[in-house]
């Protein structure tokens, strides 16, 4: 399905923003020239992003509608049912056929696992976000440090691929507030918008695959 004019034009727009701020302007360049054996690698944060429970609470609404077949299986909603990211990970997966989506709880931070996954990939989409804090989504969650240690678990990342001496491109997605992260980082950085939600992977996946350099 073509994308709605909206999206490529959102699209394009954060593509000149990107552009105009990223320190690795190629970056999203090379990761549309993966060969098709390479693996991409995607991190992200093990909890609610803001906007998600706005998406799932539409297609509730939306389904209030039609008959409800009582011994059919109850629908879960996104939120119980899968991870959030999830639907990044199959649009991705569209575009580039080996996508690893590899889930890190900001609290314990970057691990022996992530470590060894990181050696095989070839290029890396690292997510942050801010958490939803709506309704008891996030109990106990404290929006600033709780982006401080994405920002930490990113900056690990980074530093193990230099430490290593690896030429792999890194990119991270950031959803939710465009100013929590105050340093130059050694990877592109893309804002995506402040809220995670369907429209907002179909427009970051058109800039990725979509967008000209």
């Amino acid at each position: 399905m073509a994308a709605s004019p909206f999206a490529r034009g959102k699209a394009s727009s954060l593509m000149a923003e990107f552009e105009a701020t990223s320190s690795s302007p190629r970056g999203l360049a090379r990761l549309r020239d993966l060969e098709d054996t390479a693996v991409l690698l995607l991190f992200t944060p093990v909890m609610m992003p803001a906007g998600f429970l706005e998406d799932d609470q539409q297609t509730s609404d939306d389904d209030d509608d039609s008959q409800i077949d009582a011994k059919a299986p109850v629908k879960q909603t996104g939120r119980y049912a899968t991870d959030p990211f999830e639907m990044l990970g199959k649009a991705l997966s569209k575009q580039h056929r080996r996508v690893r989506h590899v889930p890190y709880v900001p609290s314990v931070g970057f691990t022996p696992t992530h470590d060894q996954f990181l050696e095989k990939a070839d290029a890396v989409i690292a997510v942050s976000c801010e958490p939803e804090m709506n309704g008891g989504a996030s109990p106990g969650v404290d929006l600033e440090t709780t982006l401080a240690k994405q920002a930490a678990f990113i900056g690990n990342v980074a530093s193990e691929l230099e430490e290593a001496g690896r030429q792999v491109p890194m990119v991270n997605l950031s959803f939710g507030g465009d100013e929590w992260e105050n340093q130059v980082p050694s990877y592109s950085r893309i804002w995506v918008g402040p809220r995670y939600n369907a429209e907002e992977v179909v427009n970051v996946v058109n800039l990725i695959y979509g967008g000209s350099d």
